[in-house]
């Protein structure tokens, strides 16, 4: 299932994508709150949860998503369309 948000960022960014995203960050980033992916098929996630997603997201952006001109990258496009996921869920 698509949503509108995934639109704007290309062929290929579907929400499989987008978990594997958030879980491989989630991974690095929070180890320990790794739970929410799970959490993410059983009920809608509470703000608190979808801020500890946000926060690692970010992090992983400033990192690792920005080109030289602080523009996004490739990889910071889809990092932020995650977080616009995010948003919609």
């Amino acid at each position: 299932m698509e949503n509108s948000s995934l639109k704007n960022y290309g062929v290929g960014v579907t929400e499989k994508v987008l978990r594997q995203l958030i879980g491989d960050v989630l991974r690095r980033r929070a180890p320990d709150k790794q739970e929410v992916l799970t959490i993410m098929d059983l009920r809608p996630l509470s703000i608190v949860e979808r801020e500890l997603i946000r926060e690692a997201l970010a992090a992983e952006f400033v990192e690792s998503g920005l080109r030289e001109d602080d523009e996004p990258n490739e990889y910071g496009l889809l990092v932020q369309a995650a977080i616009d996921w995010l948003g919609h869920r």
